[in-house]
Parts: structure tokens; C-alpha cells; sequence
């Protein structure tokens, strides 16, 4: 593979991603604009940003590498993804719509009237962002080495570029740039599984490995729920999310964008795992980069090149998304929100900067810790959902759910999230572990406490009805 050719195609598509990023500056004129584009993404923009948020990394890397190890059952992460496309559609997005939220903390503080929950969600969403950018970049390491080049110096660079036109045009710049990528890359991939058909890629997979690797169930039930659990119910306090609806044009476009967001991922998941076997088969040798050492020396040099160049771009575009849900945390929430309520826009727009710099350096050290796309993006959305996801559903679904049982229920959720990260406790599916004790917590105090009326609390029907 001519490594001249990929540094062109990576020039071109890094040229493309910057002229489109300067055809969006008008929809980020102001910090609001800048994190919800302006409320004019059509179905598209929500379908390829929900796409692309696992397509690069998890879908086409995360899912090959796992294909090597479990074959078929390694589809189960794309599975999940397009499963919570579905969950989220169903249960969060008319919610979110027709309350115009640009955070959860907008509900939190609402619902509850305490900045304890809303310092938390604001407080510990950047980590979570700050992990699934490095899952990101964790996928391009893999790319990285396949061509000799010094990871560290990659990754540098392709953070770099990916904080320089995120600062063109916020979210706008970062659904349009991932509409181009991920129809290259289901382009490409189309184009890698034909080759794949004609050189009898199918028949050597079916040849080369025994019949449990073609069994979709055949995985342990804790790799499972690391697949499934965290992604599913992670999926409901994503920020990213939470954006990409309050981006839309329409509550119908917010709702099919993420619905049917789940085709695309499920069918190219399982599509990526034959993919991954064929690469394992041809190439036993190269382990979990054996989807890499297959593009590179089995499918033509410019199908090669943009595929590679594509996932990259894809890779920088999501990322980029997550460098936006982090200023919604960090500016709207905490900034605007806590300590300076009537910032400027030049203020605003310097501490975007400032966070933009210093989360994309975190995401950088992630990438270079870890290994596997998948393992960082599940211990991230563990850390979320173990302090946010009770507070959330729990004061959704019931009324008597007080402050100080959302509270209580936060802090034993992430006590018991990082008892299980760091193995102090081993249980059983330490993924969603945490959820449990944090639902036993938030019942019980809930119904020891009385939540007193205020203010904000007077208006909670506003926020939890379904009606507008």
C-alpha cells in the first residue's frame, strides 16, 4: 500500500472537512447557535450524527477486533448501538424536544431544585466525553500503526485538526462533516464486502473457523452486558444526544433521526464481523488488526485509501460532537449556569476554547491507556450512568422522588461505579452493577424525605408532562 496515496485522500478529505466547517460559521454566530446549530438540522444530520457517533470507532474497528476473538457474537456492540438508537427515539427524544432542553441539567434543576445534581451531571459528563473521544482515537491508533507511524505523534495531530474546525462551526460543522464521512464510509464498506464475495471471503470464513463462532449467542452473559447494558441505558443522559435532538427542525425529525438511525448500524455490525473474519482468516497473524492488514494488502489501493482516510475523518467528526457536549456542560451548565450567569459571548466563546483544549488533551492520554474502542467506551458510560441515571428515570416515572433520595442516590451510584472500575468489589456485570444499589438507595430515601415545594418545583409539570 503506497502510504503517499493515504496522506493525499487524507488531505483531501481534512480539505473537504475544513471547507465545511467555514460554510457553517453562520450557524455558530452565537455560544447558543454554537451548541445547538442554530435548530435547523434536518433528519439527515440527526441520522448521521447518531450514526456516525459509532460507526468509525465501535462499529468498523470496535466490531472487527472483537470479531477476531468471538466472530459473529463480537456484533453485539453494533447490535447495542442501533438498539439504543431505537430506546432513545422511544423514551427520551419528544421529551427532550418539547421541553427545549440544551442539557439534562436544565431538567435536574427544575425537577429536583438542587445544584448538587446538577453540579454532578455538569461534573462528571466531561470524563464521559473525555472517554469517548479517546475510543475514538483509540481506533485511530490501531490505523496509526498499521503504517508505522509513531501513535503518539498521530494522535496528536489528528486531535489537533479535529479542535481547529471545531471551533468553525460548533454543531452544525460537526453533523455536516459527519454526513459526508459516514456516507463514504458505508460506501466503502459496501465496496470491501464485494471484494470480499468475489475473492470467496464467505466460504474461506465458513472453512477456517468452527461452527460456535457463527452462533450470535455465543458469548459469556458478562461480555454481553458489557456489549449491550451500558449502551442502552447510557444512551438516556447522553449530552450528545440531548444536542442532536435540540438541534432539529422538528420534533418528528428529532424522533425518526434517532430511530432510524438503529438500520444502518445493526446491518453494517453484522456486516463488519464476517468483514473482521475474513481478515482473521487470511491474516491469522495480525490479531486484532487483522481488518487493517486487510484493507492494506487484499482490497485496491484507493478503495483502501479513502476507507482509512474516511474512518479517520469519522473519527475526528465524533469526537468533535463530544467537544461540543462538553462546552454545554462546562459553559452552559456550570459557567453560565454557577459563576458568571451574565457572561459575554467573547467570554463564552474563550472558555470553550480553554475546555475544547484541555478535554481534547485528556481524550489523547485515554487513547494512548488503552487499548480496545470498546472496553473505554463501556467504562465511560458506566461512570455516567451510575451517577445520572436514577435522578433521571427515577424522577420521569415518580413523583415521589425527592431531592435528597436523586442525591443520595447519585453518590452511591458512583462510590460503587469506581469500587467496581478499579476492582476494590467484583460482582457480577460490574458494567451496569452500580444502577442497582443506586435505585434501592433513591427509593428509600426518597420515602424517608419529603421534597418541599419551591418555586421551580411548581413548574415540574412543565417539564415531565407529555403535552407542550
Amino acid at each position: 500500500m503506497n502510504l503517499t496515496l493515504v496522506l493525499i485522500c487524507f488531505a483531501v478529505f481534512m480539505a473537504i472537512n475544513v471547507v465545511i466547517g467555514l460554510m457553517g460559521r453562520s450557524h455558530a454566530k452565537t455560544t447558543k447557535d454554537f451548541l445547538t446549530a442554530s435548530g435547523q438540522s434536518s433528519i439527515w444530520f440527526v441520522m448521521a450524527s447518531a450514526v456516525g457517533a459509532s460507526i468509525g470507532s465501535g462499529v468498523v474497528i470496535g466490531t472487527t477486533q472483537y470479531a477476531v476473538k468471538l466472530g459473529v457474537a463480537g456484533a453485539w456492540y453494533a447490535i447495542a448501538c442501533g438498539l439504543a438508537g431505537i430506546v432513545y427515539a422511544l423514551v427520551m427524544s419528544n421529551f427532550v424536544y418539547r421541553n427545549k432542553l440544551v442539557s439534562l441539567s436544565d431538567y435536574f434543576k427544575r425537577r429536583y431544585d438542587s445544584n448538587f445534581i446538577v453540579l454532578l451531571y455538569s461534573g462528571i459528563g466531561p470524563f464521559a466525553c473525555a472517554a469517548a473521544m479517546g475510543a475514538q482515537l483509540v481506533a485511530a491508533k490501531a490505523i496509526f500503526k498499521a503504517f508505522g507511524i509513531d501513535p503518539v505523534v498521530g494522535l496528536i495531530i489528528t486531535a489537533a485538526i479535529m479542535l481547529i474546525y471545531t471551533m468553525f462551526a460548533g454543531l452544525w460543522g460537526s453533523y455536516a462533516t459527519a454526513l459526508f464521512q459516514v456516507v463514504v464510509i458505508i460506501v466503502g464498506v459496501l465496496f470491501v464486502g464485494g471484494s470480499m464475495w468475489s475473492q470467496g471471503g464467505f466460504t474461506l470464513v465458513r472453512e477456517t473457523f468452527p461452527a460456535e463462532r457463527f452462533d450470535l449467542f455465543n458469548i459469556t452473559p458478562e461480555l454481553w452486558m458489557m456489549f449491550v447494558g451500558p449502551m442502552l441505558l447510557s444512551v438516556l443522559v447522553d449530552q450528545s444526544s440531548v444536542q442532536r435532538v435540540s438541534s432539529a427542525k422538528s420534533e418528528k425529525i428529532a424522533f425518526w433521526g434517532h430511530f432510524l438511525s438503529s438500520v444502518p448500524l445493526i446491518l453494517f455490525g453484522l456486516l463488519m464481523v464476517y468483514i473482521g473474519m475474513w481478515g482473521a482468516a487470511l491474516f491469522p497473524e495480525a490479531g486484532t488488526s487483522a481488518f487493517i492488514t486487510l484493507l492494506l494488502n487484499n482490497v485496491s489501493p484507493i478503495i483502501c485509501a479513502v476507507m482509512l482516510c474516511a474512518i479517520l475523518a469519522a473519527i475526528m467528526s465524533t469526537a468533535s460532537g463530544a467537544l461540543v457536549a462538553t462546552d454545554a456542560l462546562v459553559v452552559h451548565d456550570l459557567y453560565c449556569g454557577f459563576i458568571n450567569k451574565n457572561a459575554s459571548e467573547k467570554q463564552k466563546k474563550t472558555l470553550n476554547t480553554i475546555v475544547n483544549i484541555v478535554v481534547s488533551a485528556a481524550a489523547v492520554i485515554c487513547a494512548i491507556a488503552f487499548d480496545s474502542v470498546i472496553d473505554l467506551l463501556s467504562n465511560g458510560y458506566t461512570i455516567m450512568l451510575s451517577g445520572t441515571l436514577v435522578p433521571l428515570i427515577g424522577g420521569l416515572v415518580w413523583k415521589r422522588g425527592t431531592t435528597k433520595g436523586a442525591a443520595a442516590s447519585a453518590f452511591v451510584g458512583m462510590v460503587f461505579a469506581f469500587l467496581c472500575l478499579f476492582k476494590v468489589i467484583s460482582v457480577p456485570f460490574a458494567s451496569i452493577f452500580p444502577v442497582l444499589p443506586a435505585i434501592v438507595t433513591y427509593i428509600v430515601v426518597s420515602l424517608v424525605t419529603k421534597h418541599a415545594p419551591t418555586e421551580n418545583t411548581a413548574r415540574v409539570a412543565e417539564v415531565i408532562g407529555t403535552e407542550k
